[in-house]
C-alpha cells in the first residue's frame, strides 16, 4: 500500500502535523497515513500543561482548547528556597489536560477531516529505499511504502533511530505521581484548583530543573500531580536521584512516595545544532526536541505541525524531497526562536550549583522574571 506521507505517531505533533496538512495542502492529507502502535484513548504519562500559546496553535486549526475537561491555572508560583515569584494571568496562565483525553480528542479531529488513522500498528523499521525514491515503513501488520515519512514517535523511538546516531545524549528525565488533593506543600501559598508551584530549589542539589505541584482532574475528579522534571542539559554533570528528590518534595505535605504509582518517561529537549531531518524523513516534536528550560511540550509539538506542513508542502512542489533546510526552517519559525531563548536560559541557570547565587537569583530578580514570563513565556504562539 503506497502514500504520499506517512506520519509515525499520533500524538499532538503527529496529529498537528496532519492537521496543518488538512488546512495549507488538503490534496497532500488524502494521501496521508498516520500510524500508531496504541489506540485512544491511550494512556500517557504527561504532565498535561499547555500554555495560551499552544491553545492558539489550535485556534489557527480551528480547534477550541475548551473542548477538552481540563483545570486552569491563574497562578503559577515559581520559588527557590521559598521565595520567588508569582505569574498572573487571565483567562489561564496554563490549562491542565489529561494527555488520554488531549490526544483522542484530537485524533477524533482528524478523522472528521479526512485523515487516515491507523491505530494497533507498531512501526519495526524504517529505510529509504534510494532506487526507488521512497521510504518503507516495516509493521506488525505489514509493509507500507511512503515519498516522505514524519517521525512522531517520541524522544527515543523508531523514526529517530532510523536517522540519527547519537554523539551526545540530550535526553530530560521526568517522575510524576498522582496524589489527593489535602497533600499541599506547607507554606503560606495555600495552593488550590487554579494555582501551580514549580519549586527550584533542588538546582544546587544537582537538579537540572524543577520540582512540580499542577492541580489535575482524573475522570472529573480533583487529584493533584507532582513530579520532578531534570532537563540534563549539562549531560556531563552528576545525576541526582529523583526518587530522592520527589519523596523528600512530599515528606514536606506529610506524604510518602508510593513506587508502585510512581511513572517516568523520557524527554528530548532542543538543541539548535540538534538532528532534526534526513532525506525523505521529517521529525517534530520530542523526536526533534522541546523545551529544555520548563519540559513544556505539548504545546511546541502542536507548532512543530506548522513548519512540518509546510515542509512537505513546499517538497512535494518542488519534488525536492532531501529536506536540507528543513532545520533553517525550524530554527525561523516562532517555536524554533522561543526555545532557543528557552535553550539558552536553561544552559546558564542549569549549571550554577551556588545555593547562595541562585537564592539571589531567585530572590531579587523575581519581579523581573515574572513579567516578562507574563507578557512573553506563556504566549509565544500568539
Amino acid at each position: 500500500m503506497d502514500h504520499d506521507i506517512i506520519i509515525v505517531g499520533s500524538g499532538p505533533a503527529g496529529l498537528s502535523t496532519g492537521l496543518h496538512l488538512a488546512r495549507l495542502a488538503p490534496e497532500l492529507a488524502e494521501r496521508t497515513l498516520i500510524l500508531e502502535r496504541a489506540h485512544h484513548p491511550r494512556p500517557k504519562l504527561c504532565a498535561g500543561g499547555i500554555t495560551p500559546g499552544g491553545a492558539a496553535w489550535l485556534r489557527k486549526l480551528d480547534l477550541d482548547l475548551g473542548e477538552v475537561s481540563a483545570v486552569e491555572v491563574h497562578e503559577a508560583h515559581f520559588l527557590f528556597d521559598g521565595r520567588g515569584f508569582v505569574v498572573h494571568r487571565e483567562p489561564f496562565v496554563f490549562r491542565i489536560v489529561r494527555r488520554e483525553e488531549f490526544d483522542a480528542w484530537l485524533a477524533d479531529a482528524a478523522r472528521e477531516r479526512g485523515l487516515l488513522l491507523q491505530e494497533d500498528t507498531r512501526v519495526q523499521r524504517v529505510h529509504c529505499l534510494e532506487d526507488e525514491a521512497i521510504v518503507a515503513v516495516e509493521t506488525d501488520r505489514g509493509a507500507y511504502r511512503a515519498r516522505a515519512v514524519v517521525g512522531a514517535d517520541g524522544a527515543t523511538d523508531v523514526v529517530r533511530r532510523a536517522i540519527v546516531r547519537e554523539c551526545i545524549p540530550r535526553v530530560s528525565r521526568l517522575l510524576e505521581i498522582l496524589v489527593p488533593t489535602d497533600l499541599q506543600v506547607p507554606t503560606s501559598l495555600g495552593l488550590g484548583a487554579g494555582r501551580a508551584l514549580i519549586d527550584f530549589s533542588w538546582i544546587a542539589d544537582g537538579v537540572q530543573g524543577y520540582v512540580w505541584d499542577f492541580p489535575t482532574q482524573v475522570q472529573h475528579q480533583p487529584m493533584r500531580t507532582r513530579g520532578v522534571f531534570d532537563s540534563r542539559v549539562q549531560p556531563q554533570a552528576p545525576r541526582a536521584s529523583l526518587k530522592a528528590v520527589l519523596q523528600e518534595a512530599l515528606a514536606r505535605t506529610g506524604a510518602t512516595l508510593d513506587h508502585d504509582k510512581l511513572k517516568g518517561h523520557p524527554l528530548r529537549w532542543f538543541h539548535p545544532r540538534g538532528v532534526f531531518s534526513a532525506p525523505r524523513v521529517l521529525l517534530v516534536g520530542d523526536a526533534a526536541g522541546v523545551d529544555p528550560l520548563l519540559g513544556e511540550g505539548i504545546s511546541f509539538a502542536l507548532g512543530y505541525g506548522d513548519v512540518a506542513a509546510r515542509a512537505l508542502q513546499d517538497a512535494f512542489a518542488r519534488g525536492d524531497f532531501s529536506f536540507a533546510d528543513y532545520r533553517d526552517q525550524v530554527l525561523a519559525h516562532r517555536i524554533g526562536r522561543s526555545l532557543r531563548r528557552r535553550a539558552a536560559v536553561a544552559g546558564a541557570l542549569y549549571r550554577i550549583r551556588s545555593r547562595r547565587l541562585l537564592r539571589f537569583l531567585g530572590w531579587n530578580l523575581g519581579p523581573l522574571v515574572g513579567w516578562l514570563a507574563e507578557h512573553y513565556w506563556v504566549d509565544w504562539g500568539e
